[in-house]
This record gives structure tokens, C-alpha cells and sequence, in this order.
């Protein structure tokens, strides 16, 4: 169960990216221009980082003196703090959304790379201060981000379990800490995707799969085509037909129904010869009860043409997916199965990111 919603502050509640570069950079001029970085280092190298941090990779790349990083961190700090005073505004939509957050008994912190003075500032000017629990900056910690100790602090300081917290993060570096951390991360791209909405239905898809729940496919329909020959694991010795050969214990097929975590009506079509042989009427309606099976006695020229055996069984009024018989995700399947039912989009494919978040890979 969600009970706190932990925020990153710049790029999450505030976009300050900008202003972290120009305020650095005044600081910098102060000691020698020949320190300025430039925008696209900024972006590639520094964003995200706490100024003591930036400044040791600027000694290190281009000959800062040590002895002048205190005088430039005071300086980058009182720069930040007189243009969050002159510039920021409150921000309605923040407020509303941090009352409404408080309202449904949600615990509100903020952990940033930035000075706790930052923090604060901004948190007052946008008008929300009053909302929040905990802040969390940089000089509360020994490590900054990416380090997770951040996050496990805070999570600590408000006594809950990093399953019971929502981080909302941007940066990589943030993002990497949350994800250490083992809280419930919510990406997001910029300030404009933070909103009720938004965090509200990340808590339910997180509920939802702390609860193992099989997402409620009443107005889905899954098609499994597995009718090949399966030729070159005969080949290689194998009894069974690629379905039905064991992955952990298992029977190939009952990994991928498992995998989908859907309760829906499914539509298999196989090999006839296979269906007889190895008794598949029983095994699928055991796996997925009252399923539609198609028999095929003939090789089709290939998965669209098998597809399209199923047609009488497929229905516009339905959500259809089509799965592999031999493909296992590492996904959020309850988030993919909402965002299609959400969007009200007519068609949907599922890509992945080549990451060991989210990894798709054939079986066998």
C-alpha cells in the first residue's frame, strides 16, 4: 500500500535546469571565464549533479583551483535563491495537487540534490511548503545522487518501507538512486507530468501488481498462434512440440499464459496432429478455462495467414491481442493493458527498451 509520495524538485515541481546552468556560470565568471561550461556539457555531464560535484569535474577537466570551490558554491547558491525570489510564482496547479495528495492522507517530502535553502525557497514561492513533511537536500546526506542514500534516508525519517513510497524523478542520476533505493519509481519527462492524474493512476497500477492481480480482461480477447512445425527443435532431439517443451517445470505455453497475467478469453490455434497427440484440450482449458482452440492439418504461409483462422472469433467490439507462443517480457502488464483501455487508441504495439528493466526475449 502507497503512503508516501516522494519529489525530486527540479525538472519534477520546478524546471530550474536552466537557471542551475546560468547561476553556475555567473559564479564561475566571477573567479575566470575560462571555467564556463557550456549548455550542451551541461545537459551531457552536469545536470542533475549537486554544485560541489560539478565542481570537482570542472577542476578535474578544466583546472578550477580547489581553494575557490567554497567562494563559487556560496555564490552559485545566493545567485539560485535571488532569481527563484524574483522570478517564481505560485503555482496553482502544484498547490491544488499537493492539497488534493494530503486530502487522500498521502504522506509529502521532497529529497534534491539541491541546498536545503533551494529547496525551501522554491517550495514557498510556488506555494505548497505548507503541504510538505520532510525536505531532503543535499547537505542532509554523505552521498548525493545517484547514491540511494537520499532516498533511504527519507524513506527512513518518515518510518516506511520503500515499498510504501512513490519517488517522482526525471534525471538519470535520480531515477538510478530511486530505483537503488527499492521505492516504487514514477519517470517522468518534465514538471507538465506531474499531476494528480498522473501520480493517482501510478498508485493503482502499483496496487494492483503489489496485489498480483491478473488484470480483468472482460473486453479482451487473446489469440496464440502456435501452428508451426516447429522443425528445427525436432531436429535438434526434442519429443514435444516448441510449446510444450519444459522452461523451469513448465510447459513452454503455460510461461507465456502466466507472463500475460490476464484474465480473458483465449483463442489458440495449433496442429492438428499435435492437438491429438498430446491431449492440448485439456492442458489449454486447464490453463486458460473455456478457451476457443482451432485446429490446422497444413503448414500456413505464416502468422498473419494463421491469424486470420481466428477471425470468426474476433470481434471489433473487443480489445484483440496477439501473442507469441514463445516469448516471455519482463513488463508491466497491468500498465499496458490500462494505457491501451485509456487512451481509447485503436491499435497498439508493445516495444521495449534494451535495459534490465524491461527485457523481451524468445524462449528456446
Amino acid at each position: 500500500m502507497i503512503r508516501a509520495i516522494i519529489f525530486d524538485l527540479d525538472g519534477v515541481l520546478i524546471e530550474l535546469k536552466d537557471t542551475h546552468y546560468e547561476c553556475l556560470n555567473k559564479a564561475l565568471n566571477k573567479i575566470d571565464p575560462k571555467y564556463r561550461i557550456s549548455l550542451d556539457e551541461h545537459y551531457k555531464i552536469y545536470d542533475g549533479l549537486p554544485t560541489r560535484d560539478k565542481l570537482e569535474i570542472i577542476t578535474k577537466e578544466k583546472g578550477l583551483p580547489v581553494e575557490y570551490h567554497d567562494q563559487i558554491r556560496l555564490l552559485k547558491q545566493h545567485y539560485t535563491i535571488e532569481h527563484i525570489l524574483n522570478n517564481v510564482e505560485r503555482d496553482d496547479k502544484m498547490v491544488n495537487m499537493m492539497k488534493s495528495l494530503k486530502e487522500r492522507g498521502y504522506i509529502l517530502a521532497i529529497a534534491s540534490n539541491s541546498v536545503r535553502n533551494t529547496i525551501f525557497s522554491a517550495a514557498v514561492m510556488q506555494g505548497y511548503i505548507g503541504y510538505i513533511e520532510l525536505i531532503m537536500s543535499n547537505q542532509d546526506v554523505n552521498f548525493s545522487k545517484p547514491n540511494p542514500e537520499m532516498y533511504l534516508t527519507t524513506i527512513s525519517k518518515l518510518g516506511l518501507k520503500p515499498e510504501e513510497c512513490v519517488i517522482v524523478e526525471d534525471s538519470p542520476f535520480g531515477i538510478e538512486a530511486a530505483q537503488n533505493s527499492g521505492g516504487n519509481v514514477m519517470k517522468v519527462k518534465n514538471s507538465t507530468e506531474v499531476n494528480l492524474t498522473n501520480i493517482i493512476d501510478q498508485i493503482k497500477l502499483i496496487d494492483m501488481k503489489e496485489n498480483n492481480k491478473k488484470w480483468d480482461g472482460s473486453k479482451w480477447k487473446i489469440l496464440v498462434p502456435m501452428a508451426g512445425a516447429g522443425s528445427r527443435f525436432i531436429k535438434a532431439g526434442y519429443t514435444f512440440p516448441k510449446p510444450l517443451i519444459e522452461v523451469n517445470g513448465k510447459p513452454m505455453i503455460q510461461v507465456v499464459v502466466e507472463n500475460l497475467n490476464i484474465d480473458a478469453e483465449f483463442i489458440y490455434i495449433v496442429q492438428k496432429e499435435h492437438y491429438e497427440k498430446f491431449n492440448l484440450k485439456y492442458l489449454l482449458n486447464l490453463l486458460t478455462p473455456n478457451c476457443k482452440i482451432i485446429q490446422v492439418d497444413h503448414l500456413t504461409e505464416g502468422a498473419a495467414c494463421t491469424t486470420l483462422l481466428a477471425k470468426e472469433y474476433i470481434d471489433n467490439d473487443y480489445h484483440l491481442l496477439i501473442a507469441n507462443s514463445d516469448q516471455f517480457m519482463e513488463w508491466d502488464s497491468n500498465r499496458f493493458y490500462y494505457s491501451v483501455e485509456d487512451s481509447g487508441v485503436d491499435g497498439g504495439i508493445l516495444t521495449f527498451h534494451n535495459t534490465p528493466q524491461m527485457e523481451l526475449c524468445k524462449i528456446g
